[in-house]
């Protein structure tokens, strides 16, 4: 392992949700155990809605994984964040898990690293972009992303959320480049199973202000996380198979339904 190096795993999602996200559990366990070094994972991945650990005490969960399901996206329990986001093709998934002798320490710091990390990587693209919440967003938060979209409007386009373990903090998010239909057509019936209020309006995409490929921003993030270390293309581990299939169904709905 080089730790001067930034170790990134990308083309690698397995298309099965639940294992996919128990292998970024996995990368958290072993970065805080000193097995792994740094490690960003960036991807466009399947369809999916991940449900925030807040969703699954809700009534109306239930419901709302059928919901996912019946609309074509696979469920899935996501290991930070507060409520449902979802992925397509047209997004990108990151997470990025880094070494932390005090992870609870420095929290709100890393929300705004990445916040501002994803902002630089829109402008470098053409866009512009501000980090803030937005009134009605789905899953709110202080660190969202957003883009002034049609006639100005603020348009929502990156959500984050931050699981830390003993000695290693883990920030994932969700980049929607294209398609913000696609999101709103899921997730106004699931956030309404759910009992969770949210503004169509203001869900937004990449593409509403700059025409853009989403593997390049997928690219273009990795570089800016990177800020001018090298970057080395890894693969998924054995050991990190292995934890992540004896972890997969804590994040699967229907293994517990």
């Amino acid at each position: 392992m080089t730790p001067s190096l930034l170790h990134v795993i990308s083309g690698q999602l397995t298309g099965d949700a639940p294992l996919d996200t128990a292998v970024s559990r996995a990368i958290l366990k072993q970065v805080s155990d000193g097995s792994l070094p740094e490690t960003l994972q960036v991807d466009r991945p399947g369809r999916a809605v991940a449900f925030g650990k807040q969703d699954v005490l809700t009534p109306g969960f239930d419901r709302a994984t059928q919901v996912a399901l019946d609309c074509g996206y696979t469920p899935t329990i996501r290991i930070a964040g507060g409520h449902a986001i979802v992925f397509h093709e047209h997004t990108i998934r990151f997470t990025w898990t880094v070494p932390s002798q005090d992870p609870v320490k420095h929290m709100h710091r890393r929300f705004g690293v990445v916040a501002q990390h994803v902002v630089d990587t829109l402008e470098s693209l053409g866009a512009d972009a501000v980090i803030g919440e937005l009134p009605g967003e789905y899953c709110p938060g202080r660190y969202s992303v957003y883009v002034a979209g049609s006639a100005n409007t603020p348009k929502k386009v990156m959500g984050s959320g931050q699981r830390l373990a003993r000695k290693a903090s883990q920030l994932a998010g969700v980049i929607v480049v294209r398609d913000a239909d696609a999101v709103n057509r899921v997730l106004r019936p699931v956030y309404a199973a759910l009992g969770l209020d949210m503004d169509p309006s203001v869900t937004g995409c990449v593409a509403d202000v700059v025409e853009v490929d989403t593997d390049a921003v997928a690219s273009r993030l990795a570089c800016q996380i990177a800020d001018g270390r090298g970057v080395v293309q890894v693969e998924i581990e054995p050991t990190t198979e292995t934890i992540a299939r004896r972890l997969r169904n804590d994040h699967d709905p229907c293994a517990f339904a």
